[in-house]
């Protein structure tokens, strides 16, 4: 009988390699949450969940928070989940791994992406074909994201060149300046470097109402500015913007990534706020949003995820239309990173979600003082 019988915590702070952000936020690093299952017949799930909170940041959201410390994490899982994950079979959790929550998203998230990672190995098969046993997908298509905020001219210009020359025909570009000139000019520089045949989509994080949106992208037409499609115009609980929004809008509107259950995605999605969904912190979270938006014929747009762990999302189902890239170094302490190849992500042939961490990496990455000692 297959059980699990012991676990790992490691929390890690991770350098991404270059300044991030939005018209909201910059930062440099991000803190990653490492949940090690360990069962009976020798798998390891591992789950993973990302918070940043060393930065610069105006507004709040759901994931900007610093992780407890190492040992008040340990005391939290042994007194919420592990009680109720000790000695089971990771097969048969499906209600508990959906439901329970412990008060911190992020361990919830981590635990649920390694019960998924051990159900996979379980059954010898890549995580996307347990998500999907009929998907054949080889490769799915993603886009470059630049988070370009907080750039100059020239750093967008080499990071976009990057982009293109790793084979992506799709850029995503950060505005909500408060001056639209600034906007305008940002999209017309990166324009001039991809051309013609590169599509742009835009995400403002919050920043408008729904008239200043309309207004700007009214703007950004007549400028010779098309693009693609919007994210996040709105703030997320301003339901009655968005469907004002989007029965205005001559281009789509895209949303949430401010929203992390499923009631209020859902009420967006019924009052007819979005054009699409956006998605991808959490699995199951994401499972829930994928049925959503196959049931309203909705495209769903996965967003960044820790060690791209939603390539598998991707490949899975064809609802998700495509799966965001920022270039960024969260996956050097990966053993098997996915692999992208002219823009579209490469369907991985491990067993599970083959995302592993090569181990005296990620225990050089965490204070000692940060490790727990297996029971």
């Amino acid at each position: 009988m297959l059980f699990i019988e012991d676990y790992e915590i490691y929390t890690l702070q991770i350098p991404l390699g270059r300044v991030i952000g939005d018209n909201n936020c910059h930062y440099d690093e991000i803190e990653v949450l490492c949940i090690n299952l360990k069962t009976n017949h020798g798998h390891m799930g591992w789950g993973y969940a990302e918070s940043v909170w060393k930065g610069t940041f105006t507004r709040g959201a759901w994931y900007i928070k610093q992780l407890p410390s190492h040992s008040e994490l340990d005391v939290l899982f042994q007194q919420t989940w592990w009680p109720i994950l000790k000695n089971q079979d990771p097969n048969n959790l499906e209600l508990i791994r959906k439901n329970f929550h412990s008060g911190l998203s992020q361990m919830d998230a981590s635990i649920r992406l390694a019960i998924w990672d051990l159900m996979a190995q379980d059954k010898n098969v890549p995580l996307y074909k347990l998500l999907n046993p009929t998907c054949i997908k080889q490769e799915a298509l993603s886009y470059g994201s630049i988070l370009d905020y907080p750039l100059n001219d020239d750093e967008t210009v080499a990071l976009t060149k990057n982009f293109l020359n790793r084979g992506f025909s799709i850029i995503k570009i950060k505005i909500g300046a408060p001056d639209v000139a600034r906007d305008i000019a940002r999209i017309k520089l990166i324009q001039s470097v991809a051309g013609n045949s590169i599509k742009l989509t835009a995400d403002a994080n919050e920043a408008w109402t729904w008239q200043i949106a309309l207004d700007r992208i009214e703007a950004y037409q007549k400028n010779g500015i098309q693009l693609e499609y919007i994210e996040d115009p709105l703030p997320n609980d301003d339901i009655k913007g968005f469907k004002e929004l989007t029965s205005r809008s001559p281009i789509p509107i895209i949303g949430h990534d401010y929203i992390n259950n499923f009631e209020q995605i859902n009420e967006f999605v019924n009052e007819g706020g979005i054009n699409g969904i956006r998605t991808g912190k959490d699995i199951d979270y994401s499972l829930q949003c994928i049925a959503l938006a196959t049931k309203h014929n909705l495209p769903v747009y996965l967003g960044n995820s820790i060690f791209e762990i939603n390539a598998h999302l991707a490949l899975a189902f064809d609802q998700v239309n495509r799966t965001e890239f920022s270039l960024l170094n969260t996956n050097d302490i990966i053993e098997q990173p996915i692999v992208f190849k002219n823009g579209n992500l490469q369907a991985p042939i491990e067993i599970g979600h083959g995302l592993y961490p090569i181990m005296n990496k990620l225990i050089l990455s965490s204070e000692p003082d940060k490790l727990r000692t297996a029971l």
